[in-house]
């Protein structure tokens, strides 16, 4: 599963910024305090908000109230905005109660220090704000673990229920990961991980009407609606991890236009994330019938309005998935995780085992082995391979 939220680095470990409009007192602080922590100091809120976007992430802001440019409480807000996890602490000269509420109000801090602030006292607090901040990171970390368990189980569950869908979502991650990368988003994931797991709505529509459309057969209107129904079946099994709220709203949109009014309200990664997904699952539809990539995403810009220009010009030029790779029939048990499958894998039965350009994940490579050794399915199957796998084949 290539999929996954991104974990941050743990390079913030004591790294603190301080941020003041008095540069003699920053250069005191970090004078007396070098030795302790890694100190970043910034004059001036400006140049406080400038740290945080461009040299973080800290664990620990300390800033002033009073600043001409901007006080702390509206700094410390922004701050909140850029870095979340970062523990925000108030070093100040007015020990006025009105500022100090206002700033726990708005900036949501840790501490609040009184100007002159001893170097013990400023020890302790900073101290506190890491030990908050690794607790934070712990339970951040733990919560991305869970997240990522939890799509990599849906994954598998598609991937065994339903081999069709899951080739297909895992062609769609691909395109829609060469669209994320071409438009610059941030936390690019989010959209992938929408793309993997927009099919998982399937897995309530019964085998044989899934099988009757992966084939073109004509379907009743009442196996359409089952089919109509998929993402929202989809955004209700997701939207219950959490993290993937936003992912559960881009699966839940995937089937409307670019320019459908009912994604007038919903936020702008849900917007960009269900307009990608939805230009991607159209393309995916054209190149299996045998349309190139370019030829695809030019019959889908007749219809104006339904996708976006900037999606389907990224589309034109998208690698297939395994375009790179060496194709080579290989033995059964000489596969490995990570290779994709050349060709559509089925059981003397006529029951298809893995579809044409899954991902061999762990439980696909058990599923082959089962079957072939049974002799299920043929003890070869041809892949697509790197170079260097080729070469460790051979």
């Amino acid at each position: 599963m290539h999929s996954e939220a991104p974990s941050s680095s743990n390079a913030s470990g004591r790294r603190i910024l301080v941020v003041d409009d008095e540069q003699s007192l920053l250069d005191g602080i970090r004078r007396v305090h070098r030795k302790s922590y890694e100190i970043k100091v910034a004059c001036g809120a400006r140049a406080g908000l400038d740290a945080l976007e461009q040299d973080g992430p800290f664990a620990v802001v300390i800033c002033d109230y009073q600043m001409p440019d901007m006080n702390g409480a509206e700094f410390l807000e922004q701050a909140q905005e850029l870095s979340p996890s970062t523990v925000r602490l108030m070093l100040s000269g007015n020990a006025d109660l009105d500022a100090a509420i206002e700033v726990v109000n708005q900036g949501h801090i840790f501490r609040f220090l009184t100007k002159p602030c001893p170097p013990q006292t400023f020890r302790t607090a900073v101290d506190a704000g890491l030990e908050q901040y690794a607790l934070h990171e712990a339970e951040r970390l733990l919560l991305e673990e869970t997240v990522r368990g939890s799509i990599e189980v849906l994954v598998e569950v598609l991937a065994l229920s339903s081999p069709e869908t899951f080739g297909r979502s895992s062609r769609v991650r691909h395109y829609v990961g060469q669209v994320a990368a071409g438009l610059g988003l941030a936390d690019s994931w989010r959209f992938e991980t929408a793309a993997l797991l927009s099919q998982i709505g399937h897995i309530a529509v019964p085998p044989d009407i899934l099988h009757r459309r992966s084939h073109g057969e004509p379907l009743s209107a009442h196996a359409e609606r089952m089919l109509g129904r998929h993402a929202s079946v989809a955004r209700d099994l997701l939207c219950k991890i959490p993290r993937l709220e936003e992912v559960a709203e881009i699966v839940a949109h995937q089937g409307l236009r670019a320019d459908d009014p009912a994604l007038g309200p919903v936020p702008r990664t849900v917007r960009v994330g269900a307009s990608a997904l939805s230009a991607a699952l159209a393309f995916d539809e054209l190149v299996v019938g045998g349309r190139s990539p370019e030829s695809a995403a030019s019959s889908l810009a007749r219809d104006a309005g339904r996708f976006d220009s900037r999606v389907l010009k990224l589309l034109g030029s998208a690698k297939l998935p395994g375009q790179e790779r060496v194709v080579q029939r290989m033995s059964v048990r000489e596969l490995h995780v990570g290779m994709i499958i050349d060709e559509d894998v089925y059981a003397s039965s006529g029951t298809l085992i893995v579809a044409r350009g899954n991902v061999i994940s762990v439980s696909m490579l058990e599923r082959l082995g089962s079957s072939a050794d049974s002799g299920a399915i043929s003890p070869s199957v041809q892949v697509r391979v790197t170079p260097v796998e080729d070469a460790d084949a051979a």
